[in-house]
């Protein structure tokens, strides 16, 4: 049996790095993933991947930030799988080395729409129906960021801080209901969203000499993460922000 054998997932951003890493792993261990992102060629593959591997998976196309696409992605899964155990909260969006002065309006407003509004979408539209099944299990990526600063990256940061206080509210107003709310902080992994900041070979070499285990972050590394938080074997874990960085914040 695997670790979610049964359960059905929805994983946000889940057409490249994290969400797709996470998406393969939750299908290996069990579960069948809607896979959700803004981008359908990404999504597609990520859902192509996972029926190749003998997995279930669906994919669905959503603007976390807009209400009438997370409303769309929870019905779909009903509609589908007739119930939703796990919530993967990935998705984000976010502008590179912004100090605050230099952040327009609309990057700030578009950060915290599906860095953290689209957060909150999904934790307001999964839960009633997971209540309504017995409880369920929601993972929210926030980020090392929303624990210590790094420079040039306001709205980042805010948002990816609000992530971690709304999962411990989540985690505090739903746990008489079955609803566990946990939140993985990565550290720098290597992504899409990250090549451009490891794309200069000496940048690269200075930020993976502040890791103490060498090396620079994989996905599947905070798959891992996510998948133990959404299985039974963190059952007494809620409202927690599991931290996944390679020992750079203890440096």
């Amino acid at each position: 049996m695997g670790r979610v054998e049964g359960k059905i997932a929805i994983v946000t951003g889940a057409g490249s790095g994290i969400g797709r890493a996470t998406a393969r792993l939750l299908a290996r261990e069990g579960a069948a993933v809607v896979i959700a992102d803004l981008n359908p060629d990404g999504g597609e593959e990520t859902a192509r991947q996972i029926r190749e591997d003998g997995g279930s998976a669906l994919f669905a196309r959503t603007d976390v930030s807009r209400p009438e696409d997370v409303q769309q992605m929870v019905a779909t899964t009903l509609d589908r799988f007739e119930r939703l155990d796990i919530l993967h909260n990935n998705a984000y969006w976010a502008p590179l080395y912004r100090p605050l002065v230099d952040t327009a309006e609309e990057e700030w407003d578009r950060t915290l729409d599906v860095t953290l509004k689209g957060v909150f979408l999904g934790c307001k539209y999964a839960i009633p129906p997971m209540i309504e099944r017995g409880g369920g299990v929601i993972v929210n990526t926030a980020s090392t960021a929303a624990l210590a600063a790094s420079p040039q990256f306001a709205a980042y940061m805010a948002a990816k801080g609000g992530v971690v206080a709304l999962t411990r509210s989540v985690a505090m107003d739903y746990g008489a209901s079955g609803i566990r709310c946990n939140a993985v902080c990565p550290g720098l992994i290597e992504t899409p969203a990250t090549a451009p900041v490891l794309a200069d070979p000496e940048r690269r070499q200075w930020l993976t000499s502040k890791l103490l285990v060498g090396r620079i972050g994989r996905p599947e590394d905070i798959a891992q993460a996510v998948v133990y938080l959404a299985s039974d074997e963190s059952s007494f874990m809620t409202g927690q922000t599991l931290v996944v960085d390679g020992g750079r914040l203890i440096a």
